[in-house]
């Protein structure tokens, strides 16, 4: 069986999934990012509206750059994106063979790639991507977005004071 692994040390991993009740139909997505002690900082679901699995697969990997981008994490960590869609992890790879209905949100991904200073995407099994696949389907259809944000103390210090990073 396969399974989720912990990213190394310095690294961070996203997996990120996205789910469509039909071709096209009502689509959701989802991501879950952790680092190197398997502990959850950032997870993501939300509806996109209508589209088709394709679709969806791209729009969480774009929604795992653009928040990762966004985080304190992205000057310190290494970001490795784990996608159970072998059809947009290879247009992520190699932008210039995505099918035109795609270009739009690849063109936008190509420029988030660009602010994130280290990364990866692979493909991986479904089987290790069982939680993104739960908060894709959860994203169907949801009325309010979902996303979290888990951040930790600097120091004592800064822990009385409120600062939280």
């Amino acid at each position: 069986m396969v399974e989720w692994t912990n990213p190394m040390e310095g690294f961070m991993k996203f997996n990120v999934d996205g789910a469509a009740s039909g071709c096209p139909g009502e689509a959701g997505i989802g991501g879950i990012l952790r680092n190197s002690v398997g502990e959850t900082k950032m997870m993501f679901s939300k509806a996109i509206g209508r589209g088709d699995a394709n679709l969806a697969e791209v729009l969480a990997i774009r929604q795992a750059f653009m928040m990762f981008a966004a985080s304190n994490w992205n000057e310190s960590h290494f970001l490795v994106i784990e996608s159970d869609s072998f059809n947009a992890v290879s247009w992520i790879k190699s932008p210039s063979q995505a099918p035109w209905r795609m270009r739009k949100w690849i063109l936008q991904i190509e420029t988030l790639k660009r602010k994130v200073k280290k990364w990866e995407i692979i493909h991986v099994r479904r089987e290790a991507n069982q939680q993104a696949d739960s908060l894709a389907k959860a994203g169907i259809g949801r009325a309010t977005d979902l996303v979290n944000f888990w951040t930790e103390v600097r120091d004592s210090a800064s822990a009385g004071n409120g600062n939280l990073r």
